[in-house]
């Protein structure tokens, strides 16, 4: 029999993500509560150790949502941390219309979620990124007073052509920007398929990437529907709210140099711009995301070393949770 607080866990159609023993990883470790941002209930995810640890706040990209990215959130929690990990409203198991939110719902929810983890646990709290999340994170998390560090995996400001470069040239960007600020301006809620916004390919681009993509695609928690008002948002001008030369949050970007989504010479650019303490990591040969374990268990090393040396290392060594390797299973 099937608890009735398990989360929307009952619906097993995410084990087809996972193995078998991960999926009862999940089970066992994963607690779940709700906050609400806004106008909107918002679904959130805790791995909870059971002493006092460092926390990882961390949302997801926009075609997937938190669940199919457990693989990002066991490396942390197996290696000592607490990790909140919510869906972005109209995303995954949070409410709000389907693919129909805007980034101004998108930085509220980080904003409240960081508040959330803040009152939950206290520091040292941490804020972590991946695909185009990279950016609401650092619009939402910069220059924060409860953020002790940031691990990002792209940046750009919104209104910048490039931030959207598989639509093409800057001409095109600027044709399709005015046409969709035309058409949410008339029927804001109208949906076009998530597939026809982005490559689906070319964001999951491992050799191996195809069968996920397929099971992505039916998955009835992802973004199955665009609505224009969300397109909109996520192309017109938006400036940072913290210039990059102001940071001072100490920030770590993962950089993929096969992207094909965000060229890798934009996301360069941008990491130097940067005024703070800064870490630059570049994954040689690798497209923007890849759905294997080995790929996930990799990136994470990288947050883990980052956050470790900016303020985490202190709690996790009190608790005596020994090497990352040995946290794995």
């Amino acid at each position: 029999m099937t608890a009735i607080n398990d989360g929307g866990l009952a619906n097993d159609y995410w084990h087809k993500y996972f193995t078998e023993e991960e999926v009862a990883e999940i089970i066992a470790g994963a607690g779940h509560t709700m906050i609400v941002s806004g106008n909107y209930p918002v679904f959130v995810r805790i791995y909870q150790q059971p002493e006092p640890a460092p926390t990882i706040v961390m949302a997801h990209g926009m075609l997937v949502y938190g669940l199919i990215l457990a693989r990002l959130q066991l490396p942390f929690y197996r290696a000592g941390y607490n990790v909140v990990q919510f869906d972005l409203p109209g995303l995954g198991l949070s409410g709000g219309p389907r693919g129909g939110c805007t980034t101004k719902d998108i930085f509220k929810v980080w904003t409240d979620a960081i508040e959330f983890a803040h009152n939950r646990f206290g520091d040292p709290l941490f804020a972590m990124g991946v695909a185009e999340d990279g950016v609401t994170c650092y619009y939402a998390a910069a220059n924060h007073p409860h953020i002790r560090a940031l691990s990002l995996h792209t940046l750009f400001e919104y209104g910048d052509p490039r931030g959207v470069h598989w639509i093409g040239g800057e001409l095109r960007v600027k044709l399709q920007a005015t046409g969709l600020a035309l058409a949410a301006s008339a029927r804001p809620t109208m949906s076009v398929e998530g597939t026809r916004g982005i490559p689906w390919e070319d964001v999951f681009g491992a050799p191996d990437d195809d069968e996920f993509i397929k099971i992505l695609e039916n998955d009835p928690l992802a973004l199955q529907k665009v609505e224009l008002r969300f397109a909109r948002s996520l192309i017109k001008e938006q400036p940072a709210p913290v210039p990059f030369e102001k940071c001072t949050t100490p920030v770590q970007m993962i950089a993929s140099d096969q992207n094909r989504i965000w060229p890798y010479e934009m996301v360069v650019e941008n990491f130097e711009r940067l005024g703070g303490p800064k870490e630059f990591v570049r994954l040689y040969g690798k497209p923007q995301w890849e759905s294997n374990r080995r790929f996930h268990e990799e990136y994470c090393d990288h947050v883990d070393a980052w956050f470790r040396d900016n303020g985490a290392a202190d709690l996790l060594n009190r608790a005596d949770s020994g090497a990352w390797s040995r946290r794995r299973s």
